[in-house]
This record gives structure tokens, C-alpha cells and sequence, in this order.
């Protein structure tokens, strides 16, 4: 005769310790480099007494997030930075694509000669932990300057490109990117709405002397970017009232790593720095 083992738990007893809810999700992230001059426009270079600063992708993604924080507040400002940012990484990606399908006909130009793109003995693995979507729009066009960087070494050392055309080809590229990484430095954090600017407050009336008219699509909603936070519609009482709808027009892109919906149920051109001041920093 069998007898119930005594350290077994009861079914309800197991039930009782199992979560309500799956909890928030966590992934792993990383980019593999094989380039310096593609890990310096990742980590980018403080200014110095005799050297210009040098923006870099952490930085880039850190000012996304204050401008991605303030779009979610209903900054239009900042919905207006975050298209721009968008357009700005796809349109130099376009570019860093034309220049790799340029180098690649050179690589493969020769019939009989096999030539493989050369690669780092020791790459660098650096994490990626970005809290926007944008950290990563921007490690993707790293990560294809990498490939670009490859290429265009490996076909000066075959003898298909001359160095000074591919020194030129890779130092127009890294400005290029550097440049689309300063579209952040062009907004103002001034705490506003779409209602400040609608109502004419103090405040907006500061957001439009500081960084121009907003286009009309932009100002009612109508137009953001892809990547864009849901807007957390202000309250009467100034408090973030996430159970209201966001205004009509505006289309909200569901961030995947916040479970909140389920829950409810090496040279830098220092005029580049100056260019972008003129727009403060958020």
C-alpha cells in the first residue's frame, strides 16, 4: 500500500505560487565591429583643449530618448525631431548603400581573380542597450559602415580603388552619419503640448521663437514617425492620463517591450558641432 509523499504540495498550494502575469520582457542585444573607424562613430569623442567633439551613436541615443520621452508627452516638437531623425538615418543608409554596391562592383570586377573582403582577426562585440527604437535604426546604419569600411580597404589593397578615392568615399560617409546623429541637437526641452501651441501660451509662444513654425500635419498629429511612443494625453490636473485617447489624427505605435496594454487586462568638422548648437540640445 502507497502513501501520499507528505512534502508534496497541494494543487491549489502550486497554483497559489505561480505569477498572475507574465512579467516584462528583457532581450539581449549586441553589434559586432571590425572597424575603428566604425567603433569611433559608436562611441563617438569628448571634446578636448586642442579637438572638437566627435557625436556618436551613444550619444545620439540618449538624446533620442529625452526627445522619444517628451514626443510621448505630446511635445509636437519632438514628434516633429523624431521624423526628422528617421528620415535623416534612412537617407544616409541609401547613401552608405550606393557607396557598397559601388565598392562591390570593383571587388568583383576581375573574372578569374577570387577575392574575399578582408575582416578583423579580433573584433569588437559591443552591447546594445537602447531604450528607443532610434539607438537601433542608428546601429544599423553602424553597422553597414562597417561592411562599407571592409570593402573599400579591401579593394585599395587589391589595387581596384585608389587610397585618396577611398579615404575621400569613407570620410564624406562618417560625416554623413555624424550628421544625421545631430538631428536631436535641434530641439528644446521646454515641457510644452500641442495645446500650448494651439492656445498660444507663454510657453509656446517660447517653443516657436526657439525652433521655428511646425508644419501643420506635424502640429495636428497627423504625421509621425514610424517609431513614434504612444502619446500620453495630459489630464486637466497636468498628470499624465494614460486611460484617455490621444487626439484624433495622431497614430500611436505600440512599443513591444512595454507590456503596459497587456497589463490592463576620427576627424570631426567642428562647423557640424556649430550647426547644431544653434538648435540647443534636449
Amino acid at each position: 500500500m502507497t502513501t501520499k509523499d507528505q512534502n508534496t504540495p497541494a494543487p491549489s498550494d502550486t497554483l497559489s505560487t505561480q505569477p498572475s502575469q507574465p512579467g516584462r520582457l528583457r532581450g539581449s542585444y549586441s553589434i559586432t565591429l571590425h572597424t575603428r573607424q566604425a567603433q569611433r562613430l559608436f562611441r563617438g569623442r569628448r571634446r578636448t583643449d586642442d579637438k572638437p567633439s566627435i557625436i556618436g551613436l551613444t550619444a545620439f541615443s540618449a538624446m533620442m530618448t529625452r526627445v522619444w520621452e517628451a514626443a510621448g508627452r505630446d511635445d509636437p516638437y519632438a514628434d516633429w525631431i523624431l521624423l526628422q531623425a528617421e528620415q535623416a538615418i534612412e537617407d544616409t543608409r541609401k547613401q552608405v548603400k550606393t557607396r557598397q554596391q559601388e565598392a562591390d562592383r570593383h571587388l568583383s570586377s576581375r573574372t578569374r581573380v577570387k577575392i574575399e573582403v578582408a575582416a578583423s582577426l579580433e573584433p569588437v562585440e559591443l552591447p546594445l542597450n537602447f531604450p528607443t527604437p532610434y539607438g537601433y535604426m542608428g546601429a544599423y546604419l553602424i553597422e553597414d559602415f562597417d561592411q562599407l569600411v571592409l570593402s573599400l580597404l579591401t579593394a585599395v589593397h587589391v589595387a581596384l580603388i585608389p587610397r585618396d578615392t577611398a579615404m575621400a568615399a569613407l570620410a564624406s560617409t562618417s560625416k554623413a552619419i555624424r550628421r544625421a546623429f545631430l538631428t536631436p541637437t535641434r530641439h528644446k526641452l521646454l515641457g510644452i503640448t500641442r495645446q500650448d501651441i494651439l492656445m498660444t501660451t507663454q510657453r509656446g509662444a517660447q517653443a516657436v521663437a526657439a525652433m521655428g513654425e511646425l508644419p501643420p500635419e506635424i502640429l495636428a498629429g497627423d504625421q509621425r514617425s514610424r517609431y513614434a511612443p504612444p502619446i500620453r494625453v495630459p489630464s486637466i490636473k497636468g498628470e499624465a492620463d494614460e486611460s484617455k485617447e490621444a487626439p484624433a489624427g495622431t497614430t500611436a505605435t505600440v512599443d513591444l517591450l512595454d507590456d503596459e496594454e497587456g497589463a490592463d487586462d576620427d576627424n570631426a568638422d567642428s562647423s557640424e558641432a556649430t550647426e547644431a548648437s544653434g538648435g540647443g540640445s534636449s
